[in-house]
């Protein structure tokens, strides 16, 4: 049994439809019910609604993925997350609480509760991360704070319980979803985000699923602790600006 959560919109769906079209059983949690519920119905994959910032919905979510594995959990994604653009002066202890407790604590919390499950089947946890999580990005200071926490947390667990579970971390950049269609809604802001990228595109979800699977396969049997970058090349260093696009 795999968990996704956040798996009924982009990142997340897009694992949740992949593995289960390897063949995995897959268990994935999220708010959007009708979503959840078509997403199920489409892959045969099983969904428990749930918030992944309460903590008893987070029990149920693994309670049903252990129950189902007879015990054991052969992987978990750990891709709910959240964006809140504001600036550092104009932040609350509020936006902090909530961006990190969808971001950073519900990575810990799942981990937690699946720690024993995952164990037994010498599992592997995929944490996703953000580029955002390796450099930083003026008005998301709270975000790429949660986001460093989810990479620091993985490297710490990778050293903790290498010896059982595999601890890894994906950085996806620039990704064709929702939540990056309302920061690249502009034509002209989007083709100014497009020049960053040496690829020249906003990345798919699909892409980002790839690399997961793979992470969660016996193929990556050695890659314990990483942290996979999946940005087109954004963060690979400086590019030559160049005019703004007509």
């Amino acid at each position: 049994m795999i968990i996704v959560t956040g798996g009924t919109h982009g990142i997340g769906r897009a694992c949740v439809e992949r593995l289960a079209r390897d063949g995995a059983r897959v268990l994935f949690t999220g708010r959007d019910v009708a979503a959840g519920e078509a997403l199920a119905a489409a892959t045969g994959a099983r969904f428990v609604a749930g918030d992944v910032a309460q903590e008893p919905d987070c029990r149920q979510v693994v309670a049903a993925a252990l129950a189902e594995g007879d015990g054991r959990i052969a992987g978990l994604v750990n891709n709910a997350g959240m964006g809140r653009r504001v600036d550092f002066a104009d932040a609350t202890a509020e936006d902090w609480d909530v961006v990190m407790g969808v971001n950073a604590r519900s990575a810990f919390l799942f981990t937690r509760l699946a720690l024993e499950g995952l164990i037994a089947a010498r599992g592997s946890v995929v944490n996703i991360a953000s580029v955002a999580g390796k450099t930083g990005e003026e008005g998301l200071a709270i975000y790429c704070a949660s986001k460093a926490a989810v990479i620091g947390m993985t490297q710490a667990l990778a050293l903790e319980f290498g010896a059982d579970v595999r601890f890894n971390a994906v950085c996806p950049g620039q990704i064709d979803t929702r939540m990056m269609a309302r920061v690249s809604a502009d034509r002209l802001r989007r083709q100014r985000l497009e020049q960053r990228i040496p690829a020249g595109r906003f990345g798919l979800p699909e892409e980002v699923a790839d690399v997961v699977a793979w992470l969660l396969s016996a193929q990556s049997s050695y890659v314990n602790g990483t942290v996979v970058t999946v940005d087109g090349g954004e963060t690979a260093g400086l590019r030559t600006p160049r005019p703004d696009p007509a």
